[in-house]
């Protein structure tokens, strides 16, 4: 049979016809029972498919949150460890080896009271 000769209604009767007509269809003609297995066979590919491709997904969006959150503790836990002050104008200063937290537990620090590597 030629492509030309295949019988191409059934996109048309899925779109147009009923449920029915498409099962009435389906049983007469061996191209479109063909064209629907194959559709069937897309449809549970899709369906086996999809949980795996949303649970990728969803790690993917985790793993940008750990990697906000995880900024987000350097940047606070830096703030508070170094050698600066924070005011509330938004204007810093740079703490003596006193007023450092790190200097406060012993560790080595520079004269600013950054810890001296």
């Amino acid at each position: 049979m030629k492509n030309s000769d295949k019988c191409n209604k059934y996109e048309a009767i899925f779109v147009f016809g009923g449920e029915d007509a498409i099962k009435a269809h389906i049983e007469e003609c061996p191209d479109c029972r063909e064209e629907y297995e194959k559709y069937l066979k897309v449809s549970s590919l899709v369906k086996e498919v999809a949980p795996v491709y949303l649970k990728k997904q969803k790690q993917k969006r985790l793993s940008a949150i750990k990697k906000l959150a995880c900024c987000f503790i350097l940047l606070v836990g830096l703030t508070g460890f170094t050698g600066y002050k924070i005011y509330d104008d938004n204007s810093f200063q740079v703490n003596t080896v006193d007023e450092s937290y790190i200097g406060t537990l012993g560790l080595p620090t520079d004269e600013y009271g950054f810890l001296e590597i």
